[in-house]
């Protein structure tokens, strides 16, 4: 990968917003590469790499050199990693706990899955209906569309950060809906590990 320019380098840490694309454009690619072989989840993936840019962003002012934005970047991408693998087995032992109780209780046979697959999808797509204009927006042409984040950026005349932001704060106001009803984790863990077996 071709370094970055000591111009650049010093317009980044004035925080000029072509520099932190340069930097971005520069990084992106390799920090979400790195972190999707660590988690194997691209969509967590994203997620990760977008919030390490941000991270970056708001602290601009401490890096002037080449190797200290790549240190930050990648030390900073791994940290969230490790921390998104812990979670994520807290969940798989969460989803554990749940299949042994509902098959002690005889619980499990209540639900068609297609019927709780329904609900969660209703669920979802009308809380993504109820996010800020724009944010829906990037969510919708990145996630249901599948169009790519320098489409999205051209598609709506704003920055590849812009989008990346937006659609990192779509997931954080998803997350944070799911959370406040605890069944529907557990009903989104049942369906993503069928799907996986």
């Amino acid at each position: 990968m071709k370094q970055l320019s000591d111009e650049i380098l010093i317009e980044f840490s004035q925080g000029k917003p072509h520099a932190f694309q340069a930097v971005f454009d520069s990084f992106r690619m390799r920090i979400f590469y790195f972190v999707k072989n660590l988690i194997d989840d691209s969509l967590s993936a994203e997620e990760i790499t977008s919030d390490t840019f941000i991270k970056l962003h708001r602290i601009h002012d401490r890096f002037n050199t080449f190797n200290n934005i790549q240190a930050f970047l990648f030390i900073t991408a791994r940290n969230a990693s490790l921390d998104y693998l812990r979670r994520r087995e807290r969940e798989r032992q969460n989803l554990a706990e749940l299949r042994s109780h509902e098959e002690q209780e005889g619980v499990l046979p209540l639900f068609a899955e297609t019927d709780i697959q329904a609900e969660v999808l209703q669920f979802i797509y009308s809380e993504i209906e109820k996010l800020p204009t724009k944010t829906r927006q990037v969510f919708k042409l990145f996630y249901i569309e599948g169009r790519s984040v320098s489409d999205i950026a051209n598609l709506m005349n704003v920055s590849t950060q812009t989008v990346a932001n937006q659609k990192t704060t779509a997931l954080k106001l998803l997350r944070m809906k799911v959370l406040d009803r605890p069944m529907l984790i557990f009903f989104l863990l049942f369906l993503a590990a069928q799907q996986r077996n």
